[in-house]
């Protein structure tokens, strides 16, 4: 049984522009057409689609992803390299909680200051919040 692109669209979640990007970025198989030209897939491709739709929400990069299905397709298996990509993706996020929790001090900080300064600024008066905030 074969479905249509956006009857496998429907099925994968996904559009079917995505499914026509997959493709173009080699993480799927080109479809086979119909007599008519019409795009063919069967199950096995959009368990291949869900498949690419979780690895990206998971962090990994299509190009990434592609080498991981090429090399599994090859008979190479990629699970030590999807392994070590998870770490870095890992790490990279943890860099960033640290830089967001950085930043949310430094915000905090900043409101707390903005606050005593309005308690000291006559009602209808200027504080120059803007005016103090310097680059961090």
């Amino acid at each position: 049984m074969t479905f249509t692109i956006g009857e496998a669209a429907a099925r994968a979640g996904v559009t079917p522009d995505t499914i026509r990007y997959y493709e173009r970025k080699g993480l799927l198989p080109k479809a086979p057409r119909s007599a008519g030209g019409y795009r063919r897939y069967s199950d096995t491709s959009v368990a291949r689609i869900v498949l690419a739709r979780n690895a990206a929400r998971f962090g990994f990069g299509l190009k990434e992803l592609a080498g991981f299905l090429n090399a599994r397709e090859s008979g190479a298996p990629p699970c030590r390299a999807v392994k070590a990509s998870a770490e870095r993706l890992l790490v990279e996020m943890d860099r960033q909680l640290a830089a967001l929790t950085d930043a949310r001090a430094s915000i905090a900080a900043t409101i707390s200051d903005w606050e005593r300064r309005l308690e000291r600024t006559p009602a209808g008066g200027r504080a120059y919040l803007l005016d103090t905030l310097v680059p961090r």
